[in-house]
C-alpha cells in the first residue's frame, strides 16, 4: 500500500519546481518523487565511497608494515587529498541538495574547482 506525505514549499519555490516538472513532461508529484530518489541514490553512492576510504584508512597499518617509508608518505598524501576532496565535495552537495537548474552550473563549477585543487580526475 502506498503512503502519502505532505511537503510544504514557498510559493516561488513551488512555481519553479512546477515549471521544471512541466519541462520534463511530468506531474509535480512524479517530478518531486524522482528528484528525491535521485538525491538518495547519489547520497548512497557517496556513502559507499566514504566506506571504501574508511576501509583503506583502516588497512593503512598493513600497508605501512609492508612497504617502504617513501611509498607510505606518497600514499598518505593521496589519501589525505581524497579525504579533503570528499569532505569539501559533500559540503558542496549538501549546500545544493535540491540541484535546481540555476544551481547546477554553480555545483559543477565548485566540483571542477575542487578536482583541480586536489589534482583529481574523477
Amino acid at each position: 500500500m502506498a503512503k502519502i506525505t505532505t511537503i510544504s514549499f514557498a510559493d516561488d519555490e513551488y512555481e519553479r519546481l512546477a515549471k521544471l516538472a512541466k519541462i520534463e513532461g511530468k506531474s509535480f508529484s512524479k517530478f518531486v518523487k524522482d528528484k528525491l530518489k535521485e538525491s538518495i541514490q547519489q547520497e548512497m553512492r557517496e556513502t559507499l565511497l566514504l566506506e571504501r576510504l574508511i576501509r583503506m584508512i583502516e588497512n593503512l597499518q598493513n600497508f605501512q608494515t609492508q612497504t617502504a617509508c617513501r611509498f607510505n608518505d606518497e600514499l598518505l598524501r593521496e589519501i589525505y587529498k581524497l579525504l579533503c576532496y570528499t569532505v569539501m565535495h559533500d559540503r558542496a552537495v549538501f549546500d545544493l541538495l535540491f540541484v535546481l537548474p540555476e544551481k547546477r552550473k554553480e555545483y559543477l563549477q565548485r566540483r571542477k574547482e575542487l578536482e583541480e585543487k586536489f589534482g583529481l580526475e574523477l
